[in-house]
């Protein structure tokens, strides 16, 4: 079996992605500021650069080889070679014990006997799903560019993650993402449905629907005082006050808080992170000062994300705690987007482009710098 990265190392792939991610938010943002006066050819441009950064996601994580990323050979050895052997749906998903429409991908695609074809259609499936997605929340690119909202998401530093890791987590995020954007359109019938998708594909989405349930119920509090939850809830995480105090979160079933809790061999740093509670304190403070609170839509998106960077930082005593992380950065390229097309209505694209330049850079070259090369994102 041949994979087009085949020959690539873990860091060799991840500086690919690097560069190419790179090259698309600087060569696209420049494309679309000389367009923006011409508006047939901007509608146009910006629907094709978006096609091909899909693509290239598509291929990029569909053909790489076993060895690129810690899970894709956790996935091949466990459910590939197991799910082999077993010829009955249901005794397939009693067996690996896994989420329920992620083993119908996989039991869909197995009868070819082809991994390659599994990796492709996982990806596929995440990346054209978020491309729908950001062309739903765009308007089809009359609200902004869909092009740069897409690879604002791709630049975060735990995209690549979702790719080629974390993969069931990867295939929630755009359902995740539509859940909450028909909660802001008021349309329950849709957010329901997409919220179920989700956690059909991936059990921890549970926790930005119990997110976005808690915001929900609390619909009528003021901003303020989320604000004073998410001090009050950095200061109790520093003491060392966490979900792993309570016994009754480990009695879940299933990929939960339990198994996420695991203590054996790993690298990974447990414990408070500063590190964490100043990036995600860094985009709350700008997205206070220079939203605007009176939006139904941005207020929402604030308050999830106040309430998902509370739930990450009461697990920081666990491993892995930065795929909890997720569920909170997940909404900061909507909540930039969104601010910069309210505050900023006249001049929202090229600051927008300067916006999404800087995100890639905080993201891409200053973190780890900063980090000295630690990574705990796996």
């Amino acid at each position: 079996m041949k994979y087009l990265f085949e020959n690539f190392t873990s860091g060799d792939y991840a500086l690919m992605y690097r560069w190419v991610i790179g090259f698309f938010v600087i060569s696209g943002s420049l494309i679309l500021m000389i367009l923006q006066d011409r508006k047939d050819a901007y509608f146009r441009n910006d629907r094709n650069l978006l096609i091909i950064v899909t693509a290239f996601l598509v291929f990029f994580a569909g053909t790489r080889g076993n060895n690129i990323g810690t899970d894709t050979g956790n996935y091949y050895n466990y459910f590939y070679l197991k799910g082999l052997h077993i010829d009955n749906f249901f005794d397939y998903l009693s067996a690996l014990g896994t989420d329920f429409l992620f083993a119908v991908v996989l039991y869909i695609v197995l009868p070819f006997k082809n991994f390659t074809l599994f990796l492709f259609v996982v990806s596929a499936l995440m990346n054209i799903s978020l491309f729908k997605f950001v062309r739903r929340f765009t308007n089809n690119s009359i609200d902004g560019s869909s092009f740069l909202l897409f690879v604002t998401m791709t630049s975060s530093f735990v995209f690549l993650n979702y790719e080629i890791n974390t993969i069931r987590n990867g295939l929630a995020i755009p359902f995740i993402l539509y859940g909450i954007y028909y909660v802001i359109q008021k349309n329950n019938k849709y957010a329901i449905l997409y919220f179920l998708i989700a956690f059909f594909f991936h059990r921890t989405s549970i926790i930005p629907i119990v997110c976005v349930c808690l915001i929900m119920l609390c619909n009528n509090v003021k901003i303020k005082y989320f604000i004073i939850f998410y001090v009050l809830a950095v200061g109790l995480a520093y003491t060392g006050f966490g979900f792993d105090k309570l016994t009754f979160l480990g009695q879940l079933e299933g990929e939960d808080i339990k198994q996420l809790a695991f203590q054996g061999e790993t690298n990974y740093r447990v414990g408070f992170r500063i590190d964490f509670v100043f990036y995600n304190s860094l985009f709350l403070f700008l997205f206070v000062k220079f939203s605007n609170l009176k939006n139904a839509s941005d207020l929402f998106l604030i308050k999830y994300y106040i309430v998902a960077s509370v739930v990450f930082f009461f697990n920081f005593n666990i491993p892995f705690s930065d795929r909890i992380g997720g569920y909170s950065w997940i909404v900061i390229p909507l909540l930039l987007f969104n601010t910069i097309n309210i505050s900023f209505p006249k001049k929202k694209l090229s600051i927008l482009a300067w916006v999404t330049i800087f995100y890639f850079i905080l993201n891409h070259i200053l973190l780890p710098i900063l980090s000295g090369g630690d990574d705990n994102t796996r």
